[in-house]
């Protein structure tokens, strides 16, 4: 019988990155409501814990919504600013070249090329565009990725609470500052590192795993939302 790892190979890249990102932020969720309920019971009378079962399944769905999207963000990123280009491309040699091609895409050009004695397009001496990872850098970490990724989180989460659209305004406007300013303190070095050295497909997960801290901060604002 395959094992999990084989099967999740045999997946397109975006639903192997949502379902492990969908692993990690639900830890983050379990790990929250035990912080949650151990600040909570501070005191000389502890009440037991009790799992949240409707918070959880709220994050659940909004991380299954949200992680297919973040994906297509992540690739036309990639597809806008490529990190690496072929040395001595035109404009036009570099479409089709960049890392969102897809496994079966690369594979398929990367055989006809070596049938036609030309080898692979990974043979292919590549400079790296520091300029392009600047860029992805500030469009996905200071400007609209932590944008849209607050936004998403406090309109969903509102919606899925039964929030009139006056309430899920005024969330928006109270906490969206605040979230994406602590945001600061994590994701510049974790998004340059991703943007820098991590595949495009493996892009989802690698920032859920460095982002399981903040998730857990992501878990306690929803509780109190």
């Amino acid at each position: 019988m395959p094992s999990l790892t084989t099967r999740l190979s045999r997946l397109p890249p975006i639903l192997t990155s949502s379902f492990l990102a969908l692993i990690i932020d639900s830890c983050s969720n379990i790990i929250a409501q035990h912080i949650r309920h151990y600040k909570q019971n501070s005191t000389l009378k502890p009440t037991p814990f009790t799992f949240d079962r409707t918070l959880f399944i709220q994050y659940v769905i909004m991380v299954v919504i949200c992680a297919p999207l973040n994906y297509l963000w992540q690739a036309w990123l990639e597809r806008t600013f490529p990190g690496w280009t072929p040395a001595g491309a035109s404009r036009a040699d570099l479409k089709g070249t960049t890392e969102l091609v897809s496994f079966e895409q690369r594979r398929g050009r990367d055989e006809r090329l070596l049938e036609a004695g030309q080898g692979s397009l990974h043979d292919v001496p590549k400079v790296r565009r520091w300029d392009n990872i600047a860029k992805k850098w500030f469009t996905d970490c200071i400007v609209l990725g932590a944008l849209f990724n607050t936004l998403a989180f406090l309109i969903l989460m509102g919606l899925m609470k039964g929030k009139t659209l006056s309430r899920i305004v005024m969330d928006v406007r109270v906490e969206t500052l605040g979230i994406i300013w602590n945001s600061y303190k994590v994701w510049p070095v974790a998004n340059f590192v991703s943007t820098t050295y991590v595949p495009v497909e493996r892009r989802i997960v690698f920032l859920s795993g460095c982002g399981l801290v903040w998730n857990v901060y992501m878990s306690l604002v929803a509780a109190r939302l």
